[in-house]
């Protein structure tokens, strides 16, 4: 059976950055990452070891491997890793702070016409701005820079559009662009 998630069909995949963000979005959200899965614990040890944004040592290894069993979480408190949670009986997913979610963003795009924002990206890993997520609407697209159309593909995840919403609000981000952007379509809730 095919699952339609507010406008997108998740079985059919949407390449590039913006089926990450999407797929993201509706799973953990988009400061989550799975990481990988366990069957034994030196697999999970491994994973943890592999996330911990600290080296340590077999003993120290030990302790965390046991506190993860015994809380099904660490917290980490780094500098860009939060947590990282068990999920599911096996699935091990890494929590980024808030900030991380915009590093991706390479560009503020300030919507003249429209008086709101959205976050420019890379969507192919190209240098140029060919993706974004538009804060008024919540949804991400495909963005051309050239004639600065936007093109939705999907929503977010209400938390993460209050998220990103929050960022732009709490931080002191400098507008990158100014335009009149153009919407190709509307995607229906």
């Amino acid at each position: 059976m095919e699952k339609l998630i507010t406008g997108v069909n998740i079985m059919q995949k949407v390449n590039d950055e913006i089926g990450v963000i999407l797929e993201k979005s509706w799973d953990m959200g988009i400061l989550w990452n799975k990481v990988g899965s366990y069957e034994t614990i030196a697999e999970l040890s491994q994973l943890i070891e592999e996330w911990y944004p600290w080296s340590v040592d077999e003993a120290e290894l030990k302790e965390l491997t046991e506190e993860f069993l015994e809380n099904q979480y660490i917290d980490v408190d780094g500098e860009e890793i939060e947590l990282i949670q068990r999920v599911g009986e096996n699935q091990v997913y890494v929590k980024y702070r808030d900030y991380s979610a915009i590093d991706e963003c390479d560009c503020l795009i300030y919507d003249k016409s429209k008086k709101n924002y959205l976050l420019g990206f890379s969507n192919t890993g190209w240098a140029r701005i060919d993706g974004a997520i538009d804060l008024a609407t919540g949804t991400v697209g495909y963005y051309n820079d050239q004639e600065n159309i936007y093109t939705p593909v999907g929503y977010l995840e209400d938390d993460d559009l209050d998220m990103l919403n929050g960022i732009i609000q709490d931080f002191d981000l400098s507008i990158d662009y100014e335009c009149s952007v153009k919407r190709e379509k509307e995607l229906v809730p």
